[in-house]
């Protein structure tokens, strides 16, 4: 019985339990661990990034991500993303003015993308970028009209929580078991398999430990400042598409021990580890431990885009695989280093002040 009213208590229907309304923003748990389903839901994601990267490792060129297959994927997962958020905001008023817009950009860009299989060639990518503005446009309206209420503390329109931040890294542990699965593939498919093959697989997966070392020590569980919450939340999609073609690089690279390198899979891959680098300089921009301490990061900050641009240089020569991944090896040694100094100095995790 209802202590206030007299009336029993029913139990919810099963639709009810199956189907409930979204929770209200006032009610989030803001101290919480990631959930099963959200690391399902990643995990699934991931594996829609190792395809992309096959089929990139298959076709190291632009045209090598335009398949009609991942047309379809995008616009089917940005649908989704369409209902939650428009009913998101349906049932919750403090989400209503900013899920709205965001909705409705997120669905111009997912017709965008079912529509762009009519075509092929520049047309294709063309309406891609119309369609990725679709959503940034929604985003950048949604953000601006939403105003947080008067309960929620601090300035960040996003409340960055250690839950938040905890899945980011998580995600990115799995994103970099492509680089490692790139070089095993690879040596895999050498027949016979000699000393210079597995020489040059270990260089790849020893990459992918620099990029992981990079990333943890200098990012990974310290928070962003409050008002680039979202800057950094974003700043995470270069980085997992630059260690995507990674791993699709390394594959290609290792498959050529014993001949020249072409300079399509070279520029892939220096591309793809600059790339990486660059997102981790501009994450560790936007950290609020960076900002209260910023002696802890200066090293960092000259290694890893002076870093990035040597990498790139690299994308002129003529090495082979051998040379090309001891280079990316050794221009990794210096953003280890300035990592490994960051974590001395402040291993303790610097996340969110929940009281």
């Amino acid at each position: 019985m209802d202590s206030r009213s007299g009336r029993p208590i029913t139990e919810p229907s099963t639709f009810r339990r199956l189907w409930q309304l979204p929770g209200r923003y006032e009610d989030r748990a803001t101290d919480r661990r990631v959930t099963f389903l959200e690391l399902f839901f990643d995990l699934v994601f991931v594996v829609v990034i190792s395809q992309l990267a096959d089929h990139l490792a298959a076709h190291p060129s632009w045209s090598g991500v335009g398949s009609t297959g991942f047309a379809l994927a995008y616009a089917a997962n940005t649908f989704v993303l369409v209902i939650l958020w428009f009913r998101t905001g349906l049932h919750d008023p403090h989400h209503r003015l900013g899920s709205y817009p965001y909705s409705a950009g997120y669905l111009v860009a997912a017709l965008l993308f079912v529509f762009s299989v009519a075509f092929e060639g520049p047309e294709r990518y063309w309406l891609w970028a119309v369609a990725l503005a679709a959503q940034v446009a929604g985003w950048v309206v949604g953000m601006y009209r939403w105003k947080p209420p008067a309960t929620h503390q601090g300035e960040s329109r996003i409340p960055t929580t250690p839950s938040l931040i905890e899945r980011m890294g998580l995600f990115i542990i799995i994103v970099l078991g492509e680089v490692i699965v790139g070089a095993v593939d690879g040596m895999a498919e050498l027949h016979p398999l000699e000393a210079d093959g597995i020489v040059i697989g270990l260089l790849g997966v020893v990459v992918a430990i620099g990029l992981w070392w990079i990333y943890f020590d200098l990012i990974s569980y310290r928070a962003p400042v409050p008002r680039r919450t979202q800057l950094w939340l974003n700043l995470h999609f270069p980085l997992v598409v630059a260690i995507g073609a990674g791993g699709a690089a390394i594959l290609n690279t290792v498959e050529h021990v014993a001949e020249p390198l072409p300079d399509d899979v070279r520029w892939l891959l220096v591309g793809s580890l600059a790339g990486a680098v660059l997102s981790i300089a501009f994450l560790a921009w936007a950290l609020e431990l960076r900002r209260t301490q910023p002696e802890l990061y200066r090293t960092a900050e000259i290694a890893l885009p002076l870093s990035a641009l040597v990498c790139l240089g690299i994308g002129l020569t003529d090495w082979g695989a051998k040379a090309s991944l001891t280079a990316m090896v050794v221009l990794l040694l210096a953003p280890v280093a300035a990592g490994t100094v960051v974590w001395l100095k402040h291993p303790e995790p610097n996340t969110v002040d929940l009281d």
